[in-house]
């Protein structure tokens, strides 16, 4: 089934109760993928532990939804691999009540991730189908995330300024609404794509004294499709 059947059924790829089995898979992708990799917040380890990731994949993904693998979520989107949305989430860890705005949130893993750690979360998507599995996702769940559908290009200026931009997918560059959205003291992250070398996952804080220029710090290499709407080079209007 696809996708689309699965919405227009209204039969959304989430089994509830939680299965035994993906409660197994789930605790050994956080024992055999992410521990030795260096996640060691216990707060990020137990939440993912616990949030069903195989609800937020093709429903005949769910098998390998928990395997160290980027999954395909159609049109281009993926769900990242469990490491790398874990290595991210880590480096940028939201206080109580931070505002995290979520940019291209997919099928709502991420966001649910920030949410379950106590953050205050805004989750922006371009794809109305995807949007609503995340949504559906969410309250399934019962995470208070804001969701809003919309261009990934704009941001979303209402619940600004935002102590966390997260880019669930590569960018080329930040686009313009980060100048304005992004907190004094906040930061960004997500994965930074370059051509003819391998895609860089970043955080990146204001540059003191400029509103329009960030400190990018590069973590690892990798790669990820590039988030659409923001596939082409932004530049800064004054």
């Amino acid at each position: 089934m696809t996708l689309q059947a699965a919405i227009q059924q209204n039969s959304y790829p989430m089994p509830y109760p939680k299965d035994k089995d993906m409660e197994t898979a789930r605790n050994l992708m956080v024992d055999d993928q992410l521990r030795p990799s260096e996640i060691t917040n216990l707060s990020l380890l137990s939440v993912m532990r616990e949030l069903p990731r195989e609800c937020c994949v093709m429903p005949d993904q769910q098998s390998v939804a928990y395997a160290d693998m980027t999954l395909s979520l159609g049109q281009g989107r993926v769900l990242p691999q469990p490491l790398l949305t874990a290595r991210l989430v880590q480096a940028v860890m939201p206080v109580e009540k931070a505002r995290v705005l979520v940019v291209g949130a997919a099928t709502g893993y991420t966001a649910a991730l920030f949410a379950a750690l106590g953050a205050d979360v805004t989750a922006l998507e371009s794809n109305t189908q995807l949007a609503e599995q995340g949504q559906h996702f969410c309250q399934q769940e019962s995470l208070n995330v804001s969701w809003v559908i919309a261009p990934l290009s704009e941001g979303i200026t209402g619940n600004a300024p935002y102590d966390v931009i997260y880019f669930d997918g590569a960018i080329l560059r930040f686009p313009a609404f980060c100048a304005a959205q992004l907190a004094t003291s906040g930061i960004m992250a997500g994965v930074m794509a370059t051509p003819n070398r391998l895609a860089e996952a970043f955080t990146a804080r204001r540059e003191p004294e400029s509103a329009s220029s960030f400190i990018v710090t590069n973590l690892f290499e990798t790669q990820l499709p590039l988030l659409p709407d923001l596939a082409a080079p932004v530049t800064f209007e004054f």
